[in-house]
């Protein structure tokens, strides 16, 4: 069985093969994890769906390929840009080093994730934030 940093290596191999070769790829994922970036021309696809960093610098979600349903209102405002989900919850676009879009959604460090849902919803997710602490294990419960 495949580890998940054999297949996130896998991956990233892939997608530097796909880019010497001329092909933008689209990530096979609908998930970013902190500190993982959705680079320029890169985009996840979900149904009718399509969340693309254009390279344009403008983060857009578009419905059947053409109709934006939302989007950053970035373009033309940097090159080669990435969008990086953040420890601290916050989504940011980045041009180099400078910000050129946030979504201040920062709360702290965590594990957070971007999620874009089969109902076309890009929603990020952070870790619970509390429990009861009644877990059961298997074992008790027979």
């Amino acid at each position: 069985m495949a580890t998940q940093t054999s297949i996130k290596t896998t991956a990233m191999a892939m997608t530097l093969l796909l880019t010497m070769a001329g092909i933008t790829p689209s990530l096979a994922e609908d998930t970013l994890f902190s500190g993982e970036n959705l680079n320029s021309g890169e985009f996840w696809r979900t149904g009718p769906y399509r969340f693309i960093m254009q390279g344009d610098c403008n983060l857009v979600l578009y419905v059947n390929k053409t109709k934006p349903l939302w989007n950053s209102r970035t373009n033309g405002r940097g090159t080669a840009c990435r969008v990086t989900l953040q420890n601290n919850g916050n989504l940011v676009i980045f041009s180099g080093s400078d910000v050129i879009w946030t979504s201040d959604s920062s709360r702290g460090p965590n594990n957070y994730r971007l999620v874009m849902q089969s109902d076309g919803n890009v929603v990020i997710y952070g870790a619970a934030l509390w429990a009861t602490n009644t877990v059961q294990s298997k074992k008790k419960l027979l």
